[in-house]
């Protein structure tokens, strides 16, 4: 019995001390070093260098050279960011004492979509029309969790709306606003008035669309226009189920 605890003891310890062999041979001072540069092979300086998996950064320099002291060897995750280009992810196996990458950055190309809106009765770009307008898509309607008109108070200046006790909402713009039941503030929904608080639908249900024009709007929207419209264009139904 004696000789059976002894081998097993043997055992036991020739393999603590063969991990802690391999645990001392994959723990060195591994240098990673790089160069950044653009499309045109020209340094990227102040990029970001991130080891995702092993929370540790570094900046290049006026050169976009970098380097960064890693405790391990191994696989981790490299990502690099710089203004004005695309992030880059990639894996890295770092399995010698210095490893040295080249990594190429392109431009990022951003463009701000063009807003199509009809405030005036045509289709138009927001930014050719010549008035204090708010424009919600139908994203920005999902982002912002919109439930109800109501709830455009937290998202369009200058806009309010409270429901006085009789699930009716009373909205004002500019702190124009009416305690009767013709509003001041008018709301067309796909272009169809709702000329008083009784046949006003507060709910926005599949909305492609959000327009709220402030200030005087009675040339165009007629008399309940004062304080300004609100537009809401639905979606236009599909062969999709």
């Amino acid at each position: 019995m004696m000789k059976i605890q002894s081998a097993w003891f043997r055992v036991l310890l020739s393999s603590v001390f063969t991990v802690l062999a391999l645990s001392a041979k994959s723990q060195s001072n591994v240098t990673l070093q790089g160069n950044v540069t653009n499309a045109d092979s020209k340094p990227v300086a102040n990029a970001t260098i991130s080891i995702l998996n092993a929370n540790i950064s570094g900046i290049t320099d006026a050169q976009g050279n970098f380097q960064i002291k890693m405790n391990y060897l191994g696989e981790y995750l490299l990502q690099v960011k710089a203004l004005g280009f695309a992030s880059q992810t990639q894996k890295i196996n770092l399995n010698q004492s210095a490893t040295n990458l080249k990594i190429v950055l392109v431009d990022e190309k951003r463009q701000l979509n063009e807003v199509v809106i009809t405030a005036q009765k045509q289709a138009e770009n927001e930014q050719n029309i010549p008035a204090s307008i708010t424009a919600l898509s139908s994203g920005l309607v999902d982002d912002y969790c919109l439930q109800n008109s109501k709830e455009l108070t937290a998202i369009v200046p200058n806009l309010y709306s409270a429901n006085p006790g009789d699930n009716r909402n009373v909205t004002s713009i500019r702190g124009i606003s009416t305690t009767s039941y013709d509003p001041a503030v008018v709301t067309y929904i796909d272009g169809v008035s709702q000329f008083n608080l009784d046949t006003y639908i507060a709910q926005l249900l599949d909305v492609e669309r959000i327009e709220v024009l402030r200030g005087p709007q009675g040339t165009l929207y007629g008399r309940n226009a004062m304080g300004g419209v609100i537009n809401i264009i639905t979606k236009e139904p599909t062969n999709q189920t």
